[in-house]
């Protein structure tokens, strides 16, 4: 098994997704909706099958179409520019961190990045829908 698992990882390759979009809300309050987990349902694709909050209430889990159920978890945020969202489980290493800039008195801009180390079959599966994904969460600020 320990093997396999050096396998796995020794042939990971890196993922990037990365979209930028304004945001109708200064840099304190977009940081403030980005705070509170909740939020994230309203950002979610049309698709979704499910969105749970975790019990502590520092993450979420997602489940869009066909797509297993994926799981983000807030390692850290610095209030008023960034938050970093991480895998909840050891098995995958990924992360979404959401820089917040102000752009003007009422407007900020806010960036997704998306990086993750998958095994080259997992890259081919997961990087269209995850791509799509980082995409509808940019394009659903436009609408809050």
């Amino acid at each position: 098994m320990d093997r396999l698992l050096t396998n796995i990882i020794k042939n990971s390759t890196e993922m990037n997704v990365t979209e930028k979009t304004r945001f109708s809300k200064n840099q304190q309050e977009a940081f403030e909706f980005l705070s509170h987990m909740e939020n994230y349902e309203q950002l979610m694709p049309d698709d979704t099958k499910s969105f749970e909050i975790h019990e502590s209430g520092n993450g979420f889990a997602v489940q869009i179409g066909n797509l297993p159920k994926v799981g983000m978890k807030l390692k850290e945020s610095t209030n008023p520019s960034k938050l970093v969202f991480e895998s909840p489980s050891p098995n995958f290493e990924y992360y979404l961190t959401i820089d917040i800039e102000a752009f003007d008195e009422s407007n900020s801009d806010v960036s997704l990045n998306f990086e993750g180390k998958f095994n080259m079959m997992i890259e081919m599966m997961a990087k269209a829908p995850l791509t799509k994904f980082i995409q509808t969460i940019s394009m659903k600020f436009g609408n809050i």
